[in-house]
């Protein structure tokens, strides 16, 4: 499947406004200690940045698409991390799974959002 800016842009927003809400409901539902405060951050701003790239992703891949890249980049770390600091917690074969699935969306974000700052440069110069 070939992203175009439009898919990739509601894809964004629509995992922005999905990780605002499940953050929020989590946060809401659980005892509140510092680990779950600093991973609901996180989390806020993860889908912050995702909603920021996907409202301006046209302007952003063709005048920085480093921003979009760095943002795709960290999260591809931090669901690498995540699953680092699941491995205390016993739940060790969903948390591989979900490693293989968070690492493979990643990659996929970051292949086609370089190939569409590429095409997009190339539309700009041409015109």
């Amino acid at each position: 499947m070939k992203e175009s800016i439009g898919s990739l842009k509601v894809y964004l927003i629509v995992v922005a406004i999905f990780g605002i809400a499940g953050t929020i409901v989590i946060a809401s539902e659980s005892e509140v200690t510092l680990p779950l405060l600093l991973i609901s951050v996180v989390d806020l701003a993860f889908s912050a940045a995702y909603l920021y790239i996907g409202i301006r992703l046209r302007k952003l891949l063709a005048e920085s698409p480093k921003i979009v890249e760095n943002v795709i980049i960290a999260s591809m770390a931090y669901v690498v991390l995540a699953f680092l600091g699941s491995l205390f917690t016993g739940l060790q074969m969903i948390a591989l799974i979900e490693l293989g699935i968070g690492l493979l969306i990643t990659w996929y974000l970051l292949t086609s959002a370089r190939r569409l700052s590429q095409e997009e440069t190339y539309r700009r110069r041409s015109k």
